[in-house]
């Protein structure tokens, strides 16, 4: 027997355990004389039971932030505010100037806390990792985006490479996390403004600017070319 959560099928077990994760009371008679024995599914279950990444993601979504963050028990690295203008369109129709205020946190999780093997040859080079916590600028929803905090301290440093076993964490900033988070192909110096609405990215280069390959944008370019946010 399965249970369908978000138009995915699960185990019927998983997907009771997932149900309660979901409602605070039980929404299915079928499932009242049971629903009080029924115990959450926890985030190391749902990494280590579902490989399904879209039975992930659905799992994480009943599961929260809040409870996710309470579960991989995050170490707060840094905290960075920047102060931001942007324009909005008022009732009127007007445009005018907003004033505002984004708090960035980056954190570490121990691979342990995440449910990852250590004893694995891949995760004993990894035994932390890293997000970025901000929220979104009109609705001041949360969101939690994962780093990979070597290749954020490649991308504000001279260095191309990375020594295997040395957690970066500590070597970078919450500010080179979120904008590690942007990508473009424009070269460094190459940029004239960045405008951001939500996950949709403006870049407007400059004249006679350079293609290079695929690169993250720097620390200096998110603070100094981001103009307009929404």
């Amino acid at each position: 027997m399965e249970i369908i959560i978000d138009n995915l099928a699960f185990p019927y077990d998983i997907g009771c355990r997932l149900i309660k994760l979901k409602y605070a009371e039980c929404p299915f008679d079928e499932l009242s004389e049971v629903w009080d024995d029924i115990q959450p599914i926890t985030f190391k279950e749902i990494a280590g039971v579902l490989k399904n990444v879209e039975q992930r993601r659905v799992a994480i979504n009943c599961l929260g932030i809040s409870r996710l963050v309470k579960e991989v028990n995050p170490e707060l690295l840094d905290t960075q505010t920047i102060k931001k203008t942007t324009a909005w369109v008022n009732d009127n129709g007007d445009l005018e100037a907003f004033n505002f205020e984004d708090t960035y946190e980056l954190y570490q999780v121990s691979a342990e806390s995440l449910g990852i093997d250590n004893n694995n040859t891949w995760s004993s080079i990894r035994n932390y990792f890293h997000y970025v916590r901000c929220k979104d600028t009109s609705t001041d929803r949360e969101y939690l985006l994962w780093v990979d905090a070597s290749s954020v301290y490649r991308a504000n440093s001279d260095e191309t490479w990375f020594t295997a076993g040395v957690n970066y964490g500590p070597k970078i900033n919450a500010i080179q996390a979120i904008a590690w988070t942007i990508q473009t192909d424009i070269e460094k110096g190459g940029i004239d403004k960045i405008v951001r609405q939500g996950d949709c990215i403006l870049i407007k280069e400059k004249k006679r600017a350079e293609r290079v390959i695929v690169r993250h944008l720097t620390e200096a370019e998110y603070r100094e070319l981001l103009v307009a946010e929404s």
